[in-house]
């Protein structure tokens, strides 16, 4: 019965990407003839379209998300090292209240915060800009980056920033040299989580930046979904040439990605 569940489950995921990936490759016509056949014949017509075509904005959108979901993943990963060794390694009562408002702040949707975010960018003077976004998706996964990193600073010996210290290293350096480039499987695990929140966010993208400033793949997507209402093939590509980025970053952390999130789960 297990297996059975299992696999039904993997169709029912599978079959909507199987649907985005064929129809990429089938001219419009064969979509609407047969949306589940194989591409027959196999065409790039509609990727090079949507890449190329002066009426389609996925280039600067692409490199405009891009920028922002590395800029994002970025302070997050740094801050929520550094947040976390302090976390891990300083066990007391204010460490504990710090760590459990960081905690309650991940009980809040994102879009429960939007009203009060605009007011305070509009009363900064930031509002509209990337960096009213890029603050307010930090601020949002920096809690869940250091219960991550704390956990898994908490399986590292105490032993190497003693010997640091010893050898003269400070707190920083000893974080920087040492404790940061063991921490790479929970970095792996926050980018990849991180990226793919702030890469597929629709919202704060439209509110935040407003049309004036330009708007991310998301955004750009939903245009798409207007202006091709018809023009099912550049939908596809569309979909299809948005996903990859992600599909890449994916496969370069999978290595890295289940053992941050289950070390500190054990003891020994």
């Amino acid at each position: 019965m297990r297996y059975i569940v299992a696999i039904a489950a993997i169709a029912a995921y599978a079959l909507p990407l199987y649907l985005a990936i064929i129809n990429t490759f089938k001219t419009n016509e064969q979509i609407i003839a047969d949306p589940g056949g194989a591409p027959a014949p196999f065409t790039m017509g509609n990727v090079i379209n949507v890449l190329t075509n002066p009426e389609s904005d996925i280039p600067p959108t692409l490199l405009r998300t891009s920028l922002i979901t590395l800029t994002v993943v970025t302070l997050v990963v740094l801050l929520g090292a550094m947040l976390g060794y302090y976390v891990a390694r300083h066990d007391s009562a204010a460490t504990r209240v710090l760590m459990l408002t960081l905690l309650l702040g991940l009980a809040v949707p994102a879009q429960v915060l939007l009203i009060p975010l605009t007011q305070t960018f509009r009363g900064l003077g930031i509002m509209g800009t990337y960096a009213a976004l890029i603050i307010s998706d930090v601020g949002f996964f920096v809690p869940f980056s250091v219960l991550i990193f704390s956990r898994f600073v908490r399986s590292i010996p105490k032993e190497l920033d003693e010997s640091a210290s010893i050898d003269g290293a400070g707190p920083l350096r000893s974080f920087f040299l040492i404790i940061f480039p063991l921490t790479r499987p929970a970095a792996a695990s926050v980018a990849i989580f991180v990226s793919v929140w702030v890469w597929n966010d629709f919202v704060n993208p439209l509110i935040l930046l407003g049309p004036a400033t330009g708007t991310t793949i998301m955004a750009g997507l939903y245009r798409t979904l207007g202006q091709y209402t018809s023009d099912f093939g550049t939908t596809f590509a569309y979909m299809f040439v948005a996903s990859v980025p992600l599909l890449i970053l994916f496969l370069a952390l999978q290595r890295s990605f289940i053992s941050g999130l289950t070390s500190g789960s054990t003891k020994g």
